[in-house]
C-alpha cells in the first residue's frame, strides 16, 4: 500500500506534489484503485513530509550505492538507520527478529515526532552523499 496526497481541483482529485503523482504513474491507466480518503489538518506537515520525501529523490539521484538508489529504499535506510521500528508489530520467530518499522504518515505520527524523526533521518541523508543538512534541503524542491 502506498500514500498519495491529492487535491480536489475542478471535480477531480490532483497529485499535489511530483513524488505523489510519480506513485500514481506507476499504476496503469484505467486501473481500479481503492482508496481510503481523509483530510489532512496542518499544510505544514504536508509541506514536510513533500521535502522529506524530495531529500530522499536527491539522495537517490545522488548516490551509486545500489541500496540507496530510489527514494524508497533511502526511505527504508533512514528508517533502519534511525531505528524507527514499531515493536508492537515486530515479530521474534524463534531464531531470528523480523522488525516491522514505524509510519511516518499523519495519522501516525505526532506533530513533534515527526519533526524528530526528519530531522535523524536528514542529517543521515546529508552524510550518505558528503552535504550538510541545508545544502540537501537547498537542492530538494518538493
Amino acid at each position: 500500500m502506498q500514500e498519495v496526497f491529492v487535491q480536489r481541483k475542478h471535480g477531480r482529485f490532483e497529485p499535489i506534489s511530483q513524488g505523489d503523482e510519480d506513485i500514481i504513474r506507476e499504476y496503469p491507466t484505467d486501473k481500479v484503485l481503492r482508496l481510503q480518503v481523509y483530510g489532512v489538518k496542518s499544510p505544514r506537515s504536508l509541506r514536510q513530509i513533500n521535502g522529506y520525501w524530495a531529500c530522499c529523490q536527491t539522495v537517490a539521484d545522488n548516490c551509486e550505492d545500489k541500496d540507496w538508489d530510489t527514494k524508497k529504499k533511502v526511505d527504508f535506510q533512514c528508517r533502519i538507520a534511525t531505528n524507527f521500528v514499531n515493536m508492537k508489530e515486530s515479530v521474534w520467530d524463534g531464531k531470528r527478529m523480523h522488525f516491522k518499522y514505524r509510519s511516518i504518515a499523519f495519522r501516525n505520527l505526532s506533530h513533534i515526532k515527526a519533526c524528530d524523526y526528519f530531522s535523524r533521518a536528514l542529517e543521515i541523508m546529508a552524510a550518505k552523499i558528503g552535504v550538510t543538512v541545508n545544502k540537501l534541503l537547498e537542492n530538494s524542491n518538493p
